[in-house]
C-alpha cells in the first residue's frame, strides 16, 4: 500500500513538471516560453496522459478478456491494419488515407465480433488477431518495397509513435471520443471485476459475459484505432501498467481501474519528456523510449514474487 502512494505521489509530480521541463531545464517564462507552453507542451503533456492512461486501461481489460498477461491493446492487429491502410496510401492515394483506414478496420473488427459473437472462443479470435496482425506486417514489407526512401521514411517514423501536437484543436474531435469510452470503462468495471475472477462466477451473478466482452472488444479496438491514428502505435504501455498496478495496488480490476488510467498516463508523460530532452537537436520516437523503458521494468516485474 505504502509503494502504491509512493507511485501515485511520483505520478503527480511527473504530469505537474513535464510540462515545463525541457533540455536546459526549466522553460523561461517569457514571451516565446509561454507561447510554447500554450501551443507546445500543454497540448503534448495532456495528449501523452489520456493516450496512456487509455492504453493501459485497454491493456488491462483486454488482458482480462482473452486470460491472457502478454496481451496488449495492439494484440488483436488494429495497428498493423492501420499502418497497412496508411502504407497503401503511400502509393499515390494520400487523399485517401482516412477512408482505407478506416475501411480496413471497421471491416477486420466487425470479424472479429463475428467470430466471438458466433461462440467462437477467446483464445481462436485471439489466435485470428495475431494472424491479422503477422499478415499486415508482410503486406507492410510488400508494399516498402514499392515505396520511395522519403515514403518508407514518413511510415516507419510514424510506425514509432509521435505525441507532436500544436495547439487543442485536434482535442476538439477526439477528446469527447476518448472520454465516451473512458465512461464505458467506468460502467463495466463491476461486470468485468466479476468477470475476471471466472466466467461462470460472472454468470452465476447475472452478468451476460459474451456480450459485455463484445462491447469491450468494440469499444477498446475503436479507441485503439483513434489512439492510432492520431498518435500511431505506442507500445509497451498497455502491457506493463497493467502488471505494475496488479501488484502494487489490487488484482481487483474494480479497484485498479483508476490507478491504472493515472499511471499509465504519467508514464507516457515521463516517457515523452525523456524524448524530448534526451537528444540535443532532435527528439527520439516516443515509441523507441517506451520500449527502452518499458522492457526493464516488465522483466524486473516477472522475477519479483507476488507480495504476501
Amino acid at each position: 500500500m505504502k509503494k502504491g502512494i509512493l507511485l501515485y505521489f511520483v505520478a503527480i509530480i511527473v504530469i505537474a513538471l513535464a510540462p515545463f521541463l525541457g533540455r536546459s531545464g526549466f522553460i523561461d517564462f517569457d514571451k516565446q516560453g509561454l507561447y510554447i507552453l500554450e501551443n507546445l507542451r500543454f497540448p503534448r503533456v495532456y495528449l501523452a496522459f489520456i493516450v496512456g492512461g487509455l492504453l493501459s486501461m485497454i491493456g488491462n481489460t483486454t488482458q482480462v478478456i482473452f486470460r491472457n498477461p502478454l496481451a496488449t491493446p495492439y494484440t488483436l492487429g488494429f495497428s498493423s491494419v492501420a499502418a497497412l491502410g496508411l502504407a497503401i496510401a503511400e502509393l499515390g492515394f494520400e487523399s485517401y488515407s482516412l477512408g482505407a483506414y478506416i475501411a480496413l478496420s471497421s471491416t477486420f473488427l466487425f470479424i472479429l465480433l463475428f467470430l466471438y459473437l458466433n461462440k467462437f472462443s477467446s483464445q481462436k479470435v485471439l489466435l485470428f488477431g495475431v494472424c491479422l496482425s503477422i499478415f499486415s506486417s508482410s503486406a507492410i514489407v510488400f508494399v516498402q518495397s514499392l515505396l520511395g526512401n522519403e515514403s518508407i521514411a514518413r511510415l516507419i517514423r510514424w510506425m514509432m509513435g509521435s505525441l507532436s501536437i500544436v495547439g487543442f484543436e485536434s482535442f476538439t474531435y477526439t477528446l469527447p471520443l476518448y472520454l465516451i469510452g473512458l465512461v464505458f470503462f467506468i460502467a463495466n468495471r463491476r461486470n468485468l471485476a466479476m468477470i475476471s475472477i471466472g466466467e461462470d462466477f460472472a454468470k452465476t451473478r447475472g452478468v451476460k459475459t459474451r456480450q459485455v466482452n463484445a462491447t469491450l472488444i468494440l469499444i477498446s479496438n475503436l479507441l485503439v484505432a483513434i489512439i492510432v491514428w492520431q498518435c500511431g502505435p505506442i507500445g509497451f504501455v498497455g502491457l506493463i501498467i497493467p502488471h505494475i498496478t496488479r501488484r502494487l495496488i489490487s488484482a481487483n480490476y474494480q479497484k485498479n481501474l483508476f490507478p491504472t488510467f493515472i499511471f499509465g498516463g504519467a508514464f507516457l508523460v515521463l516517457c515523452d519528456l525523456l524524448s524530448r530532452v534526451i537528444l540535443e537537436n532532435s527528439i527520439i520516437p516516443i515509441g523507441a523510449i517506451t520500449a527502452c523503458v518499458g522492457a526493464p521494468v516488465l522483466v524486473l516485474q516477472l522475477f519479483k514474487k507476488p507480495s504476501a
